[in-house]
């Protein structure tokens, strides 16, 4: 018998996690900025970027093939 561990699917078992938005440090005033600091701290191709509550949430295609999505501090807090 096969043995799954924890836990047994297709019932009880967690979904799994998706991989944190990536924090970049430095501020962007504008939604171009964000996008240009997002493309060049990870090489990927940025697909939208949106005002949200903790700044710009830019989402960005990784040279990996993965979607994440960069949080980037509004500039000025």
């Amino acid at each position: 018998m096969l043995s799954l561990g924890a836990c047994q699917a297709p019932v009880g078992c967690p979904a799994p996690r998706a991989a944190p938005p990536w924090v970049l440090v430095a501020g962007a005033a504008s939604a171009a900025e964000a996008a240009e600091q997002a493309r060049r701290q990870t090489g990927g191709r940025v697909l939208s970027v949106e005002r949200g509550s903790g700044g710009w949430q830019v989402k960005v295609l990784t040279p990996a093939g993965e979607v994440r999505v960069v949080v980037i501090p509004a500039a000025g807090g």
